[in-house]
């Protein structure tokens, strides 16, 4: 799901919501566990029609030797989202279909979230950081397209990019970026309310300089998370983890006055 540019929504008429949620499914291949079980293990109960922007359920009838649960309809089940990515699509369809967008409004200064949302080996992993140099995720086309927005902007302005990386975890929320057991602090955050802030809490933020260092604490977080084996996942992550890039620019006139101030003092 994802929060849409403001002014994109004031684009659409006044009486446009200044908020919008997009829902977007994405419908993984059968991996080869699945392929190899047989029989019911190795069907497909969702498909995407042509031209439709939709999932349908297709049980198999109970003529063909299989049982249909009695609270679904065979073919009748007929899910509707804003958009629907089948088996065959690629991570670039769905950032250049749902993820770019969000990303040109962080770098102008607009608050969005992207929310990756399904059960244990449902793919959430692979579509947000992608299997290797030769198949990225949602978080490194991400980067690249910030940094390459930033790097082509020609508007008097300095840019700093920060980005930090929490779990929740047994109802606690701790800070991916400081190391188990290390000097360098608690790993476990308090969640505070603030009049301008709202409820935060405070975690290390770290400086980032390009599309590398941005994914360099990524990993190094992922790392950090709280894992276990299930039946369908053998390293299943077992918290909820949120990753945040803060994107901050000044125009660079102020900045050097700053600069200049704080040189004075010293």
């Amino acid at each position: 799901m994802d929060r849409r540019d403001a002014r994109d929504a004031v684009a659409d008429g006044p009486d446009a919501p200044l908020e919008r949620i997009n829902v977007a499914i994405r419908l993984r291949p059968l991996n080869a566990r699945e392929l190899s079980g047989g029989g019911s293990g190795a069907a497909r109960v969702w498909k995407v029609p042509k031209g439709h922007s939709s999932i349908v359920q297709t049980t198999p009838l109970p003529s063909e030797g299989k049982i249909t649960p009695p609270e679904r309809v065979d073919g009748k089940n007929l899910f509707s989202f804003d958009r629907v990515f089948g088996e065959k699509c690629t991570t670039r369809e769905i950032y250049d279909g749902v993820v770019g967008n969000i990303v040109g409004g962080a770098v102008s200064g607009v608050n969005g979230t992207v929310f990756a949302y399904g059960q244990t080996s449902s793919g959430k992993t692979y579509t947000m950081q992608g299997d290797g140099a030769d198949c990225p995720g949602i978080v490194n086309m991400a980067a690249a397209d910030m940094f390459g927005r930033i790097g082509r902007c020609d508007d008097g302005r300095s840019y700093v990019v920060r980005a930090s990386f929490i779990e929740i975890y047994n109802e606690e929320v701790r800070d991916l970026l400081v190391p188990p057991g290390g000097n360098s602090g608690s790993r476990s955050l308090a969640v505070r309310e603030d009049p301008l802030k709202g409820v935060h809490v405070e975690c290390r933020e770290q400086v980032v300089t390009d599309p590398e260092g941005l994914i360099s604490a990524l990993f190094a977080g992922e790392k950090n998370r709280s894992v276990a084996a299930t039946a369908m996942n053998e390293t299943s992550s077992r918290s909820h983890a949120i990753f945040r890039v803060t994107v901050e620019s000044r125009p660079k006139q102020k900045e050097r006055n700053s600069r200049e101030r704080e040189g004075g003092k010293e």
